[in-house]
């Protein structure tokens, strides 16, 4: 009866995982596009009587959204979407740039010769986009999830993985001034020239270019 035990536990604690998970990327997604809007009253129960789960998951995936600052708890009370301020786009424009260049460095040995053509693709589709703050920060996401993922380092895949939605948000209010626009758009050029030539530092400094940092 031990042994039984003992082989369904991890299935168990799996499927918990998974569920918990799930909601954390659902109900942050629904920040990120704005659906929960800034100032809004969340209820756990009412978001598990929506999605047909108990609240325990649904407490557990908006604690993770507090550790991240997407939402402030009041215990016995409610959750209120936080709301996004230049101080908050400035922390995340800096995170997100230095962790984007420690990104590119990894994986820029790494990258096979199809998945060099997809990450150039992706890096245009941020030069083509540095017009629309929504559609730029979006085109960076993209590339930044595809180059992680490519890293080597599950350490630093998960880190990024765990505040992705919180830069997601942020940066999707970052407005990239007139005369950045013209660095950014060399930087994805620089970027590419150095990522095809393997050379980690030129790939990283010019990343960076993409967050203004």
């Amino acid at each position: 009866m031990v042994d039984v035990e003992r082989r369904h536990e991890p299935t168990i604690t799996g499927h918990k995982k998974l569920l918990a998970e799930g909601l954390f990327q659902l109900i942050g997604g629904r920040i990120v596009e704005g659906e929960l809007a800034p100032g809004m009253r969340i209820r756990d129960a009412d978001l598990a009587a929506e999605l047909a789960v108990s609240r325990t998951p649904v407490r557990e995936a908006l604690q993770r959204l507090e550790r991240i600052g997407l939402v402030t708890m009041y215990p016995s009370r409610y959750t209120e979407v936080s709301t996004v301020t230049p101080e908050s786009i400035q922390v995340a424009r800096e995170f997100a740039g230095l962790q984007a260049g420690i990104i590119v460095r990894l994986s820029c040995p790494r990258l096979a010769e199809d998945e060099l053509a997809t990450a150039t693709a992706l890096i245009l589709d941020v030069a083509d986009s540095v017009d629309d703050p929504f559609a730029c920060s979006h085109a960076r996401r993209q590339l930044m999830g595809f180059l992680s993922s490519r890293t080597g380092n599950p350490l630093q895949q998960s880190l990024i993985e765990e505040v992705s939605l919180a830069l997601a948000r942020s940066l999707r209010d970052f407005v990239i001034a007139p005369e950045h626009r013209r660095r950014m758009v060399e930087g994805c050029a620089q970027m590419i020239d150095a990522l095809h030539r393997r050379d980690a530092d030129a790939a990283e400094q010019a990343c960076r270019r993409l967050y203004a940092v």
